[in-house]
């Protein structure tokens, strides 16, 4: 006989409690499941987590709560609970004195996984919403977008909104300035403007760039034009402070005794205090941790470079670690890549702040407030509202009236979702502030069903500078070469979980191997197919190969592949660009190996049938290439004969012909022809005058 006792010496720290395993257990032999006793302290909870093993929990004391996914359900002393793979758990203890007690009991039998979903409630958002909100980070209007710009949330944004038109979904995608930034007023007294004819003027030129781009908006709206932006966000903040979300206090701030200036963003620099790195006020770029400017290492005003003194001011403040308990709920269920959660659970980890609502300064939106009416309301506080107003504007565009115009059509309604887009650097404000702001305004509130966040797009391995004209400027680019071509590299090379770097030599050359060789080549062979076995007309299938079969397999599951990267919650450009890529690789290899039948008299059903699947391959190419190249995609469907156009086709997990006897053009005709480069036209010019 062997006995083994619960002893507290033998305690360790695991998923947030006290266990004491007792295998591997000396003397006794190997076990196929690992076993513990596990203590949950009262008020404790363990945490939030999921594991690839089946796990048996024996309550022996206490009582508590079992959280799985969605479901809550109370325990006891004498209770079993069984939990699958891959199930998202957490146990807490609800009494306030007595410990709970269990022994949990786990093995791995992969048997069980395959009824295991990848994540909780993974169905697409088709299937989830009729109608969503996309939106991307408003771009400062101090200076015009680069590729830098546009590799993150603003493709982005504008490719998970077309995907979800294609599947029948009410996508709205807007975008608005951040007019109300100090940067722009720091801006303007560069270039001899004020704030107000700053923002008109490179609002301006953001607008252009984002046409040129392609990047297809329901809305790009300037907050002080707009109708709705003033007048919900002083709202919002006003409700907030009545019911004592909102409070005054005084704090020590910089202040610049040389210029006679409060000292916030723009106005201040010094290094982090989390990590480090220089950085501006209020956030870091670097580690995308928030300060309060007086925390700043060895900070200087911006104007004169003289150290600032710390006077006190009394401004009002958002106490975010009051909301820590909505906030781990929402983090539990809104998909966010990995840098995301870990930033977040970070950032919990160290203590969240108290957050500076209102700045003393003359720039932006007047402090709804008795007694501050000199203050500012910061624009990463009035963003939370700005959100709202997005779905007001949209609302009003659509021309809708009474309640239907309320921007809780987007943000309250079951029918409804929000995704958001921004880059890593905002990753504090969208994961944390605006979500507890919006919660602790309305908790009825719907938050994000995703946040897709970015990393930062380098520029010959150095970071986008436009004050170093370190910068490759949208408009110039897709000047140059055509828009699409531009936005299916910057899916390629996206900088979805870490730092990706652009250069020229490297998108010309997966241009030219991917789009030009690869699917210009491809269609190019497949039209000439058509045109001289067919008569140019879509062939009817016959008889099938076992080949056939496995490519007809190989298309279903490259679309599969590709709605899975498109959707929001898994949302992956890269994976979407290369799947892309990988359908035209695998429909040149089935043709080039069909072409033998040529060969044999006999087989013209199975030479159609061939046929039919390549050019089924070619119409699955352009639907699913609309979200990222949309000019491609139009175009080739075109090509392949279809009278309706593209935007009014619904997406097809099973995809259907192309009707037979369908006539069809020339499908690389889709490809706009490239522009000579220097070098080429010399060439070409040459080989005239020889």
């Amino acid at each position: 006989m062997f006995i083994q006792r619960l002893d507290p010496a033998k305690f360790e720290s695991a998923y947030g409690i006290k266990v004491q395993e007792l295998y591997p257990w000396q003397g006794v032999a190997e076990t196929p499941f690992g076993s513990a006793w596990a203590i949950v302290p009262p008020g404790g909870s363990t945490k939030h987590h999921t594991h690839q093993e089946g796990e048996t929990f024996f309550v022996a004391r206490g009582e508590g709560v079992m959280r799985v996914a969605e479901d809550v359900t109370s325990i006891r002393s004498g209770d079993v609970v069984f939990l699958p793979p891959f199930d998202h758990h957490t146990l807490e203890n609800t009494s306030a004195t007595e410990d709970l007690l269990f022994l949990t009991v786990w093995w791995e039998d992969r048997r069980l996984w395959a009824d295991a979903p990848a994540e909780p409630a993974a169905a697409t958002a088709a299937e989830r919403v009729v109608r969503t909100l996309v939106t991307a980070a408003p771009p400062t209007p101090n200076g015009d977008l680069h590729l830098g710009h546009l590799s993150g949330p603003y493709l982005a944004g504008d490719v998970i909104a077309r995907f979800l038109r294609l599947q029948g979904v009410e996508a709205r995608y807007v975008v608005g300035t951040d007019d109300n930034q100090s940067y722009v007023k720091t801006k303007g007294e560069q270039i001899g403007l004020g704030p107000e004819e700053t923002a008109d003027f490179l609002a301006g030129e953001i607008a252009k760039t984002l046409a040129a781009a392609e990047i297809e908006l329901d809305a790009f709206t300037r907050p002080n034009a707009s109708p709705f932006h003033r007048e919900i966000v002083q709202a919002f903040v006003r409700r907030l402070y009545d019911q004592g979300e909102i409070v005054a206090r005084e704090a020590p701030s910089p202040w610049c005794e040389r210029c006679g200036i409060y000292l916030y963003e723009a106005h201040i620099r010094g290094g982090c205090p989390h990590c480090g790195v220089p950085t501006g006020g209020n956030y870091c770029e670097d580690c995308s941790r928030p300060n309060d400017c007086i925390d700043l290492i060895d900070p200087t005003c911006t104007h004169c470079g003289t150290r600032p003194v710390a006077r006190p001011f009394t401004r009002l403040y958002f106490p975010l670690s009051r909301h820590l308990g909505r906030l781990r709920t929402f983090w539990r269920r809104t998909a966010m890549n990995p840098r995301l959660r870990s930033l977040l659970e970070q950032v919990a980890e160290a203590g969240l702040p108290d957050v500076a609502v209102t700045h003393p300064a003359d720039w932006g939106i007047p402090v709804p407030v008795e007694g501050f009416e000199d203050q500012r309301i910061w624009v990463w506080c009035e963003m939370a509202p700005r959100y709202l107003a997005y779905a007001r504007e949209v609302n009003d565009r659509l021309g809708l009236e009474g309640d239907a115009a309320s921007w809780e059509r987007f943000w309250k309604s079951p029918e409804a979702s929000v995704v958001q887009c921004f880059g890593s650097d905002n990753g504090f404000f969208y994961g944390a502030l605006l979500p507890a702001m919006l919660q602790a305004f309305d908790p009825e509130i719907r938050l994000p069903e995703a946040l897709v966040m970015n990393e930062f797009y380098l520029l010959d391995g150095k970071k986008f500078s436009t004050s170093r004209q370190h910068a490759i400027w949208g408009r110039e680019m897709v000047a140059e070469v055509p828009a699409d071509e531009v936005r299916f590299f910057l899916a390629w090379s996206a900088p979805e979980v870490e730092a990706t770097n652009f250069t020229r030599r490297a998108f010309d050359e997966t241009i030219e191997r991917e789009i030009r060789q690869g699917f210009g080549g491809w269609l190019a062979d497949l039209g000439a197919k058509v045109r001289e076995q067919y008569d140019g007309e879509v062939p009817a299938t016959g008889d099938w190969t076992d080949d056939h079969r496995r490519f007809y397999a190989r298309i279903e599951q490259l679309t599969a592949e590709a709605i899975e990267a498109y959707e929001p919650r898994t949302f992956s450009p890269q994976r979407a660009a290369r799947v892309l890529a990988e359908l035209v690789r695998s429909a040149r290899r089935f043709g080039a190996a069909e072409a033998g039948w040529l060969r044999v008299v006999a087989r013209g059903e199975e030479r159609r049938t061939g046929v039919a699947l390549e050019l089924l391959a070619a119409k699955q190419l352009a639907v699913l290439s609309a979200p990222l190249m949309p000019a491609f995609a139009a175009a080739l469907w075109r090509e392949l004969g279809f009278a309706r156009p593209l935007s009014e086709h619904r997406l097809e997990a099973r995809p259907d012909w192309v009707p037979s006897g369908q006539r069809i053009g020339h499908p690389a005709g889709a490809l706009p022809a490239l522009p000579l480069r220097r070098e080429e036209e010399a060439t070409a010019l040459g080989r005239g005058a020889a």
